[in-house]
Formats: C-alpha cells, structure tokens, sequence
C-alpha cells in the first residue's frame, strides 16, 4: 500500500499547490459557504506560526522525517490501520519537505472561514497537513479500536 498511496498523495499534493499558486490569491475566496475559504499564504514556518523563517531545517526535518517513515515501511509489514497512517504522515511530511527545500516556504491554502472560537484562528492549511493530521489521528486512535475489538470477543 505504502508505494502507491505515498507517491499518489504528493503528487496530489503538489498539484494541488501549483494550481494555488496560479488561481488563488491571499485574498479569501469562500469555497463551502462560510466554512470553507480557499486562501493563499507563503507559510514560512511551521503550524500555529512556529519556527518562522526556519524553513530550510523544517524541510530537511521533514524529508528525515518522510525518509524514515519510508525505511519502516519497507522493512517490515504492518497491520493495514498502521500502515495507512504511517503512509499518510510520510506522504505529508515529505510533500512539504519538498515546498520547503523547493521555494523556502510551504503552500498553504486551506482556510477554516468559521468565527467558532478556537477554529476562528486556525492557520491556513493544506493537503499534506491534513495527512499529516489524519495519520496521526489514526496511529492514536489504532489502539483504541483494537482494544475495543478485542472486548467484543
């Protein structure tokens, strides 16, 4: 799973960039109604505005991360929940390693449009982000399930 969902989701991820780069501006454009806006932002950082500027180390960062995540996957076979998770995280960290080497800044330009506090203040996002979130998400929530699982039998 891992050699075909990683490459698919970077190439996706890039594509989806450069067509940012040429159709959207910093300018909000609402995509779903009011909770969704297409945003373009240069983040030269990390989330939430951590380690501006330092976008050469977080790229490089982001490749090692990638790279390892790979070698893992490579090594050994993992139960299917683990190895999705373990693909998304690589396929994100590696799709903005590449931003960051690439331009000095990742491409961002998924904008939570809600004034719900918390969410209101969100930063912009994109798709490797959401990789990233999801497989952490599902590496954390893995345990859970099979522990449920195994109190069903």
């Amino acid at each position: 799973m891992p050699t075909v969902l990683v490459p698919l989701l970077i190439a996706l991820d890039q594509i989806l960039k450069l067509w940012a780069l040429e159709n959207l501006s910093p300018v909000p454009r609402p995509f779903l109604g009011d909770l969704l806006y297409l945003t373009l932002v240069q983040n030269t950082g990390a989330g939430f505005g951590l380690l501006a500027g330092k976008a050469f180390l977080l790229g490089w960062l982001s490749l090692g991360v990638g790279a390892v995540l790979l070698y893992l996957l490579a090594r050994r076979r993992y139960p299917l929940f683990e190895a999705l998770a373990l693909s998304l995280i690589a396929a994100g960290a590696l799709g903005n390693g590449i931003d960051r080497l690439g331009r000095g800044w990742v491409v961002d330009y998924l904008d939570l449009g809600t004034q719900i506090p918390l969410i209101a203040t969100f930063p912009v996002f994109n798709l490797a982000d959401v990789c990233v979130t999801l497989g952490a998400a599902l590496l954390l929530l893995g345990p859970l399930l099979a522990r449920k699982k195994r109190r069903r039998y």
